[in-house]
């Protein structure tokens, strides 16, 4: 391989990893990931292009079959952890009324919000303004935790099926022949 095939395959893979790593940021800006934790757009981006290259790598050099089997796995397993999380999100996120806050549900009441409500665990939303939008103060702390983890492992689940997808298509293509920005160009215009 000659050094300006290297640098374009080196170049092509940069701006995929560089597209790849901006989905979350792109999905915080319409709201789609988990409210917790604070940090999650950059840990999305550092698993995602972590994903990236895993994905690249081990499918890069395969047969078509072994890809095509590849994409499918992802497939499934970012539709089924898209359903799920869209799930949990619906069930577990509150939306605070004329603000950007989003407060995790828990799925066991306090001792204190057992006494007061009757509706326990779901608890409507007045629950929630009483208390300030503080879920810790109607659920306890493990069940808030237990479902922050679950929405966050929905996400990653989703967003490495995603990749998978994207990188074993990708992959084992002369990336060295391909202007990455302008087959990109194409596939957002169709």
């Amino acid at each position: 391989m000659n050094l300006g095939k290297y640098l374009k395959n080196i170049a092509a893979l940069l701006g995929f990893v560089v597209f790849v790593s901006s989905i979350p940021f792109f999905a915080s800006l319409a709201d789609l990931q988990p409210p917790w934790p604070p940090g999650l757009v950059t840990l999305s981006s550092l698993m995602l292009l972590v994903w990236a290259l895993i994905a690249w790598n081990w499918t890069r050099e395969s047969k078509e079959g072994l890809r095509r089997g590849w994409i499918l796995t992802s497939l499934a397993v970012m539709t089924v952890s898209l359903f799920g999380y869209l799930a949990l999100n619906s069930y577990f996120i509150e939306y605070a009324p004329g603000s950007d806050l989003r407060v995790v549900r828990g799925y066991e009441c306090t001792k204190a919000a057992s006494e007061i409500y009757d509706e326990c665990p779901d608890l409507p939303r007045e629950a929630l303004e009483d208390a300030g939008w503080e879920s810790l103060k109607l659920w306890t702390r493990a069940s808030v935790t237990n479902v922050r983890l679950l929405l966050v492992a929905g996400w990653m689940a989703f967003i490495v099926g995603l990749i998978g997808i994207l990188g074993a298509v990708i992959a084992g293509r002369d990336v060295g022949n391909i202007d990455f920005f302008k087959a990109l160009g194409s596939i957002v215009k169709s």
